[in-house]
């Protein structure tokens, strides 16, 4: 019997992953809906772990069978890119003796750790000494990768205002690599240390280094709630739960993590994500890290005002299923990254591209 087609069912995702059990109790079709809903929420990877976890559906339909053995290809292809992506960015440094660390997706991937199974990204992420831009910049240029035509305001966007070069795009593979300086961007209200990040990463083997524990969870953080769009970004909030379950299991990462926020100036960032990853996903958290953070809430106002309109955004795939709440969180984070004065102007400068690219 063929697939039928059957529409994503992303309230019924968001339910399987505050609940992985309920994936015993579900329909074959229910589950081709969550493995749909999963896809379009880029965790495909997670929700296999899962599957394979409880070992089911239990004698599923041909149909489903074939479509659990796709699956299983394209997690394994999306990591194994992903690996190989890893491996040519440790041969363009190997040599320059310029200090690397891999972030986000292709750490998770490099490291082994939870959420890297199967990881879908649109672009690797590298953290460099500022200094040594320059030196990163030329090394990846001889090993394919090039930053496209940009105009001279994107230019001084990335390379004056942001915590980035322009990515770079490999010509043959079309992978793309963004290289940062820092973690957030020059303008923004929060100077976490680049260079206390990169004295206490973790190496893995050959060159490759990931951010240790406490830094990676801060990181995913502050991409999220400070710098990042939260609307549809029910990956990024799986994410910090399997860290902190991962991490979590150790004595002492609790307190590193309360004290490298401090550190790092991430204490309301990471208020925010054990609230909300501690909210929708149950996450565990040590009560003394909750303790801790509670100090760092936002006032009561404002914490009621996220509170809705992070439950309304952050399940969504779709910007039009929450789009008051879509656009309240993105002025939000625009705010945060820029002063008024760099503000304005580059809203108004984006609004007029995209009413030109209408």
């Amino acid at each position: 019997m063929p697939r039928l087609d059957v529409a994503a069912d992303h309230p019924l995702l968001v339910r399987v992953l505050r609940d992985p059990d309920q994936l015993r109790s579900l329909s074959h079709h229910q589950v081709s809906r969550v493995i749909d809903a999963a896809e379009r929420a880029r965790l495909l990877g997670w929700l296999l772990s899962e599957i394979d976890a409880r070992q089911v559906p239990r004698d599923p339909p041909e149909w489903l069978a074939d479509r659990l053995v796709t699956v299983r290809a394209v997690v394994r292809e999306c990591e194994r890119a992903l690996r190989w992506e890893i491996d040519r960015l440790d041969r363009a440094f190997t040599g320059s003796r310029l200090p690397w660390v891999l972030l986000k997706g292709a750490a998770y991937v490099a490291a082994a750790l939870p959420p890297g199974r199967g990881r879908q990204v649109a672009d690797i992420d590298v953290l460099v000494p500022h200094a040594r831009l320059d030196d990163a910049e030329r090394l990846l240029n001889l090993q394919g990768w090039r930053v496209g035509d940009l105009d001279a305001y994107d230019e001084r966007y990335y390379r004056t205002w942001m915590h980035e070069l322009p990515p770079m795009t490999h010509a043959q593979r079309r992978s793309v690599v963004d290289v940062h300086h820092a973690i957030l961007p020059r303008t923004s209200q929060l100077h976490p240390s680049a260079a206390r990040l990169l004295s206490m990463a973790v190496l893995l083997g050959g060159d490759v280094r990931v951010l240790c524990p406490a830094h990676m969870v801060l990181h995913a953080a502050a991409h999220l709630f400070h710098d990042g769009e939260i609307t549809g970004a029910i990956r990024d909030v799986v994410d910090l739960d399997r860290l902190l379950r991962h991490f979590g299991t150790s004595p002492d990462f609790w307190g590193a993590l309360v004290h490298e926020a401090q550190e790092l100036e991430l204490t309301r960032p990471l208020y925010y994500a054990l609230r909300y990853s501690q909210r929708m996903l149950g996450t565990p958290v040590a009560p003394a890290a909750l303790e801790a953070a509670a100090r760092w809430a936002p006032p009561a106002p404002v914490l009621w005002r996220m509170d809705g309109l992070v439950a309304r955004a952050v399940p969504v795939t779709s910007v039009r299923m929450a789009p008051a709440a879509a656009f309240a969180l993105y002025v939000r984070s625009h705010w945060l990254r820029m002063p008024p004065s760099l503000l304005f102007p580059h809203l108004l400068r984006k609004s007029l591209r995209r009413h030109k690219a209408s």
